[in-house]
């Protein structure tokens, strides 16, 4: 028991570690102007990649054999899109609050700066950290269901308001699904991706 919540605190801690070294600098200067959110997350992802696959690696025999192609790909990249039209017409209808003021500071600015940060570095970063390691590592301590019910919750409140998290908990049992229907971060890395380059052409078409 002991050794297995070790295992799951060690990322975490790596991941905070990793967070204060980029943000705690980041806050004492201005020149990143209104990109800041973009830089933080891209410096974040180069700096904990590196432990995260060495986590992710670590724990390569816990998992079954991969079943992953091309077929897989496609549906899931299609779910992910489809996911994040619905939930944003949805929220629009409800009047959810931060959702708009959410993507005006992501989605403004820099594009080729946007595209490599929403595209790459934070699905690559949240999902080899909630999926492909600690999802992994909770289910040996509390099992499949309580795996993806935690990883979900800290998945809604990493996004810090409601309508994110309301978002971010129900796509996060369905990424915790797909790894451990696919056995590989493959698969919630793709819906992650889809589902964040159907909200950029959201809001830029």
């Amino acid at each position: 028991m002991r050794d297995r919540v070790q295992r799951i605190l060690i990322p975490f801690f790596y991941c905070l570690a990793a967070a204060c070294l980029v943000e705690i600098p980041l806050a004492q200067t201005d020149i990143f102007g209104k990109d800041i959110i973009l830089w933080d997350t891209l410096f974040r992802t180069i700096l904990a990649m590196p432990g995260l696959w060495y986590f992710y690696r670590e724990d390569q025999g816990l998992r079954k054999k991969s079943e992953w192609d091309i077929k897989n790909l496609i549906g899931l990249a299609g779910i992910g899109g489809f996911a994040s039209v619905i939930f944003r017409v949805l929220f629009e209808w409800l009047g959810m609050p931060g959702y708009e003021s959410v993507e005006q500071n992501l989605l403004t600015g820099n594009q080729v700066l946007q595209l490599l940060v929403l595209l790459v570095a934070s699905p690559v970063l949240e999902e080899f950290f909630f999926r492909g390691v600690l999802y992994g590592r909770l289910k040996e301590l509390i099992g499949v269901k309580g795996a993806m019910m935690v990883t979900a919750l800290g998945f809604g409140l990493y996004h810090t308001n409601l309508s994110q998290g309301i978002y971010g908990f129900f796509m996060g049992l369905f990424l915790a699904w797909c790894m451990e229907r696919f056995q590989t971060v493959k698969a919630p890395a793709v819906v992650h991706i889809a589902a964040n380059l159907a909200a950029m052409c959201m809001e830029w078409f």
